[in-house]
């Protein structure tokens, strides 16, 4: 005979309180103490308590189903020196447009609120409860921003990227290394011999070392020349470009790259600064849509944000809080993006 399934009832009999306290700590609900949760789960586990997946989705439904609310806010946490600067990138702006409109599906408004020099972490985290603010997305910082005693365990929390190292909670980003894979293939097919890859070297850490991964990797499945990558600092592009410049026309005549992939917005003028033609002279695509040339990799940056907030709402729905024990990374393919800065090779 089939064994009688277990109920919340017969567990808040075991421990003494209340179903709905039952409840909210197997969803691990920030309103139940740790304390009490931890002994709600245990007698659940003794007893053999197995969720009922047609209750849980019934439960889901009705969530998902509920006319906006007000309160109902996903916050996009800005902590940028200058927060204006954060969403002049297309990248992160497709972010932001793949994120809202996912949020606007789930019933939530996306709303960015900026976390000014003058706060405290206490001040924004009552900023935050205030609003009645259950979920946050990190999107990528140029520096790690320092959180101080922030309370990450209040919220469920999405990070973009690995740019910002804590909270250790799950995050969404595009697979860089496979995208690098994916160009260099493509450029390869396009019949060029000689493929350069200039990014900066700090850049490339605070990311994993993906773009630098992917090369060494082409090279070795496609053959591909072993040019050494150009890896300057990230400053030498944008507070010292005289010096970028010149390293790059260095690198330029040692090696003689017929193609190049760039993370970097200025190098295109950089190049027509140092005399070369676009494709003329050198084939030029962007790891992203924020290099200006219409050849390279499209990161698929509206998924990605779309993806952050669909893993976010169900953190939210399950009450999931903090850094979790064992962190997800999922990774967004890329495609790749044919353009006249990178045509064909006309054969002789």
């Amino acid at each position: 005979m089939q064994k009688k399934r277990v109920t919340i009832y017969e567990i808040a009999a075991k421990v003494g309180v209340s179903h709905t306290t039952v409840a909210m700590a197997l969803r691990h609900h920030h309103r139940i103490s740790r304390k009490r949760r931890e002994q709600v789960l245990r007698v659940a586990a003794e007893l053999g308590y197995v969720p009922d997946p047609m209750l849980t989705a019934l439960a889901s439904y009705r969530t998902q189903t509920q006319p906006a609310r007000l309160q109902n806010a996903i916050v996009w946490l800005n902590h940028w020196e200058q927060p204006e600067k954060l969403r002049k990138l297309r990248e992160f702006d497709a972010y932001w447009r793949g994120a809202e409109a996912a949020a606007r599906r789930y019933g939530y408004r996306l709303e960015e609120i900026c976390w000014k020099p003058e706060f405290s972490a206490k001040r924004f985290e009552q900023i935050l409860t205030t609003r009645a603010t259950r979920g946050v997305l990190i999107p990528p910082h140029p520096t790690p921003p320092q959180w101080g005693d922030f309370d990450w365990n209040k919220f469920s929390v999405i990070r973009f990227g690995l740019s910002v190292p804590s909270p250790d909670s799950h995050l969404v980003t595009a697979d860089q290394l496979r995208s690098v894979l994916m160009a260099m293939q493509r450029i390869r097919e396009l019949g060029y011999q000689r493929i350069g890859l200039v990014i900066p070297e700090d850049y490339d850490q605070r990311i994993g070392g993906n773009f630098i991964g992917g090369l060494a990797a082409a090279q070795k499945f496609y053959k591909l020349q072993a040019l050494p990558p150009l890896l300057a600092l990230e400053k030498y592009y944008t507070t010292e470009p005289a010096r970028g410049a010149r390293l790059l026309g260095q690198w330029l005549t040692k090696y003689k790259p017929d193609a190049v992939l760039t993370s970097i917005s200025t190098l295109p003028r950089i190049l027509q600064d140092l005399g070369y033609r676009i494709p003329r002279d050198l084939a030029v695509a962007g790891t992203g849509i924020d290099v200006p040339v219409d050849a390279g990799i499209d990161q698929h940056s509206e998924a990605i944000g779309r993806m952050a907030v669909e893993m976010l709402v169900s953190q939210i729905n399950l009450n999931e809080c903090g850094e979790p024990a064992d962190p997800a990374r999922i990774l967004i393919e890329s495609r790749w993006r044919d353009g006249a800065s990178l045509p064909p090779v006309r054969k002789a």
